[in-house]
């Protein structure tokens, strides 16, 4: 099953700043039935945010391993704009890595995939102007073959 799933795409997160934007999107974690305990997603999220959470050209992906997580899963939310690193702009496009503990380095993985995908401007022109979910993951899960 892939990481990436419709339910797991917000178009629209109102969030004013990283707790915010990282609690929403781990409530769609568990809304979707990938995870049991949005609070401890949020807790470990944060926690990995505070060695520094990747972002290139206005993306950002806070990732991290939680046993608030029952599937591995990437969420994807487009923002106004909020910070993850006081030396960044702020991120306009979210993608959160989660794994379930205990899992290797799949969240690794990901990561590394995503942020070779981001240096293809189609791709990050895609993720900022579509309204498709299905397009969006669809698009995302070729990436991962």
């Amino acid at each position: 099953m892939s990481v990436f799933a419709p339910e797991l795409v917000e178009f629209n997160l109102l969030a004013s700043d990283k707790n915010q934007a990282v609690m929403q999107m781990a409530d769609l974690v568990v809304k979707s039935g990938r995870g049991n305990d949005a609070e401890q997603i949020v807790k470990d999220v944060m926690a990995r945010a505070e060695m520094g959470t990747p972002q290139v050209d206005g993306v950002a992906i806070p990732h991290a391993r939680s046993s608030g997580v029952t599937q591995s899963s990437v969420v994807v939310a487009r923002t106004a704009g909020v910070t993850f690193d006081p030396d960044e702009d702020p991120a306009d496009v979210l993608f959160m890595i989660l794994v379930p503990d205990g899992e290797s380095n799949e969240h690794i993985e990901i990561l590394s995939g995503l942020a070779r995908r981001l240096m293809d401007p189609e791709f990050t022109n895609i993720l900022r102007t579509t309204s498709d979910a299905n397009a969006l993951v669809d698009l995302l899960s070729k990436g991962q073959e």
